[in-house]
Parts: C-alpha cells; sequence; structure tokens
C-alpha cells in the first residue's frame, strides 16, 4: 500500500483523487512525506495571514491619508488649496509638454501641413508657456525659495504662471484682458488702413476698396466677396508686409498680440499669417466648422480677433466660416490679408465693442 501511494505522490496526484480527507491521507502515507504536506500547508496558512494582515494595514493607511487630507482641508483650507492648484497645474504643464515633443517628433516625419488643429494649437502656445514658467520653476526650486515664490505666483497668476495654472474663470478673465489690450489697436489700425488708400493707382480697385473701407466706417462689416476681390492690394503696395509703413506695422503686430520692439517685424508678421492659415486648412480637414466642438470655437475667435462671450454657438460657426471663406483664398504673397481680417470681419462686432467701452 505504502510503495502504491508513494508513486501516486511521484507523479503528483492529490490525495482528494482517492476522496479521503487530509487526516485519513496521513494515515496511509509514509511520514516523510506526510511531514512535507504539513510543511507546504502550514507555509501557505501563513502566507494567507500574512496577506490579509497587509492587506488590513494597507486599507487602515489608505483611510488614514483620506482623513488627514479631509482634516487638513478644514483646518487649512487655503493651504491646500495652493497645493492642489500648483500639483494640478504641474502634471497638465508635464503632460503638454511631453505632447509637444510629440508633435514635434510627428512633424519632423509627415510635415507641419498634415497636423490637426489641436496639435497646430500646441506647437504655437506651448513655447511661450514654457519660456513663462521656466524661471518661475526654477525659482521655486532653490532651497526655501519656495515658501516666497509659491504665494507670488498664485496671487499673481497672469504674470507668473500658465493656462495649465487656471481654473475656467481665470481662463475666461484672462482671455477677455488679452482680448481688450488687442481691440484698443483697432481704431488706430483701421485708420493706418484708411490713410493708405489714395497710394492705389488702379482707379476700379480704389474705388472698390474705398466701398470696403466705407461699409466699415459706417458701422457694419463688407461682404466676403468684396473683401476677395479686393486681395490683389496685399501682393504688393501699399497693403502687402513689405510695403506697410512702420506705424502700420506696429498696429498691426498689436492686434495680434505680438511684441512691437523686437526686430523682424515682418518676418514675425509673416510667420503668425501662416499659422493661422494652417490652422484654417486643419479646421476644414477635420471636417469644417461644424465638427468643432464649443471650447475649441471659443479659442478660434478669440485667435483671430473676436471677443466669442455671449455668442451663440451657431453665430460663432458662422462667423469662423466667413473668415474660412476668405482665408481659402489667401496665398504666401497676400498672407496681409488674413492678418487685417480682425479689421476686416469683427471691427465692428457687437460682443468687441461691449467689451472695449461697457
Amino acid at each position: 500500500m505504502y510503495s502504491i501511494i508513494g508513486k501516486n505522490l511521484n507523479i503528483r496526484t492529490p490525495c482528494s483523487a482517492f476522496s479521503m480527507g487530509l487526516n485519513e491521507c496521513l494515515l496511509f502515507m509514509p511520514y516523510k512525506n506526510a511531514g512535507r504536506l504539513r510543511e507546504i500547508t502550514t507555509g501557505q496558512e501563513k502566507h494567507s495571514k500574512v496577506y490579509s494582515l497587509r492587506k488590513h494595514w494597507f486599507s487602515r493607511y489608505t483611510d488614514y491619508i483620506k482623513n488627514l487630507q479631509k482634516s487638513l482641508e478644514k483646518s487649512f483650507p487655503k493651504t491646500m488649496h495652493v497645493y492642489r492648484v500648483f500639483s494640478i497645474g504641474t502634471k497638465d504643464f508635464y503632460r503638454d509638454l511631453k505632447l509637444y515633443f510629440a508633435v514635434q517628433k510627428k512633424k519632423r516625419s509627415v510635415g507641419i501641413d498634415n497636423l490637426s488643429l489641436e496639435e497646430l494649437q500646441l506647437l504655437y502656445t506651448m513655447p511661450k508657456d514654457v519660456m513663462k514658467l521656466t524661471p518661475f520653476l526654477l525659482t521655486a526650486a532653490l532651497p526655501m525659495a519656495n515658501y516666497v515664490v509659491l504665494p507670488i505666483g498664485y496671487y499673481f497668476p497672469r504674470t507668473f504662471l500658465t493656462s495649465q495654472f487656471w481654473d475656467l474663470q481665470q481662463r475666461l478673465d484672462f482671455a477677455l484682458l488679452d482680448h481688450k489690450y488687442r481691440l484698443k489697436h483697432n481704431k488706430p489700425l483701421f485708420r493706418c488702413v484708411q490713410a493708405s488708400l489714395n497710394k492705389i493707382d488702379d482707379q476700379v480697385l480704389r474705388e472698390k476698396w474705398n466701398e470696403v473701407i466705407a461699409t466699415l466706417g459706417a458701422g457694419r462689416h463688407p461682404a466676403t466677396q468684396d473683401i476677395i476681390e479686393c486681395k490683389v492690394l496685399f501682393e504688393e503696395a501699399p497693403y502687402s508686409l513689405k510695403s506697410l509703413r512702420r506705424k502700420h506695422l506696429r498696429e498691426l503686430l498689436a492686434i495680434h498680440k505680438m511684441t512691437r520692439w523686437l526686430p523682424y517685424k515682418r518676418q514675425r508678421l509673416l510667420d503668425k499669417g501662416m499659422v493661422i492659415k494652417r490652422m484654417d486648412q486643419a479646421i476644414e480637414a477635420g471636417g469644417g466648422v461644424h465638427k468643432m466642438p464649443s471650447d475649441a470655437l471659443r479659442w478660434a475667435l478669440f485667435f483671430r480677433g473676436l471677443n466669442p462671450v455671449n455668442m451663440s454657438t451657431d453665430d460663432m460657426r458662422n462667423w469662423l466660416g466667413s473668415w474660412l471663406t476668405v482665408s481659402s483664398t489667401v496665398e504666401k504673397k497676400n498672407i496681409s490679408l488674413l492678418l487685417h481680417c480682425p479689421i476686416l470681419l469683427a471691427y465692428n462686432h457687437e460682443t468687441n465693442w461691449t467689451l472695449l467701452y461697457y
């Protein structure tokens, strides 16, 4: 009998195969194999107890952390709010930075003209965010400096922090402040456009362009077709980038929120115009304005010179559709037309005037 059971143990057949209980199995088992089974069974029981104990203490520790966080939020609500702002903001900034490098890699492989609208927006905004935030983060990393730097950043987020650290209300408020600054340069730019009217040699074009300017002066906006028919004026004097006077150039930089004292003004304006053109093409490639969510629409309108606050989704889409109609006819040689579209298409818009004067 021992030899039969021993053979079965060697081929790893469990005792339950003989319909025996553990005690019965041990009774008919050689002493050596019975001791081995006891060791295995006891080890499993110890492992189970250790696992249960670890699970219990881990659960207690998790509950302790949760209760501690709630206690700190009750005792120090302002401090915990500051902690959440910088914790979440840093994670979002790191995530966007990784996406930016991924988009840069994609751009090298497929070309910038094949990027999506979201990827183009990231390429445009992220370098500015890095330049703005890096000095703040480096200063905060110095010993004991975070006790001073972090509160300063918290109380002056528009100056020292980027959109990743702002809540929804701050993003809207800061976007309106930036847009209001741009709108202050609309009228001076319009005056520059008017002043160059007499420099147009072609009589037919001069009359047609005069009608466009008169429509703007009367508080309305010209039809997109009338603007397109005058696009040749932006290929040469007086409205091409190479022909613009210094004051005209400075006001054009200002309505696009670009630094006016840096060199290479015309090249920077050309680059900005091509960015807008590529974004317009990406919108069309992505299915048009009707495929864009509301947040993307609002960002697009702010970026192109129109205040979208209190505008319905249909109104935003209609306006952006008019912009895309003009943009589809623009090329690099007359990119100046696209740069002037904030005046031609949004100068008299009600939401802009409301923001500027009320």
